[in-house]
């Protein structure tokens, strides 16, 4: 899915929920409801933890619409991945912070700073994972230090993980690399 179609699900999603729902994306996803046009992504990432939804009642709304949440993992379609708190490597939201990306009658989407969804990049910083980040640097007109707080709000499992600590060295001369 591009940012057109990710938005066309939402709007479907909102019109098959019967409750109201507010899911905390990250990822691919939120980054293209903040203006990356050209990225692609199969999944939705929603931090379980940090949304408010009936799981059961989006479930089968999002099923009635093709779009399921943690479908087999052969699956190749779009869907929604539905992320535990064992898996998240992203900072508790706070209410004051978060970044509403889309709305509906029913669906609210929201986010983190830009800062803490670097931070939650660190984890693999694979090439993709660079180029979102620079985005995001771009973008936000963020600093390193920046970063550095938000890593130090990660959850404890990923606060204090060697590859987030050695890829925020990375992120460094990156950083040093991207700006002239």
């Amino acid at each position: 899915m591009n940012a057109a179609t990710l938005r066309e699900h939402l709007a479907r999603l909102d019109a098959a929920l019967e409750e109201p729902a507010r899911l905390c994306v990250y990822g691919s996803a939120a980054l293209m409801l903040m203006g990356e046009d050209d990225r692609f992504s199969l999944d939705i990432d929603v931090a379980g933890p940090y949304s408010a939804a009936n799981e059961r009642a989006l479930s089968d709304a999002a099923r009635r619409i093709d779009l399921p949440v943690n479908p087999p993992e052969h699956y190749i379609g779009d869907h929604i991945e539905w992320v535990g708190m064992s898996r998240l490597c992203l900072a508790p939201p706070h209410p004051q912070d978060e970044v509403i990306l889309w709305r509906g009658s029913r669906l609210t989407v929201f986010t983190l700073p830009p800062a803490d969804l670097v931070a939650s990049r660190l984890i693999r910083y694979d090439p993709t994972d660079q180029a979102d980040i620079q985005f995001l640097m771009v973008q936000s007109r963020l600093r390193l230090p920046q970063v550095i707080e938000a890593v130090d709000r990660l959850p404890d499992a990923f606060r204090e993980d060697a590859l987030v600590r050695e890829n925020l060295v990375n992120l460094k001369r990156d950083i040093e690399r991207w700006t002239p």
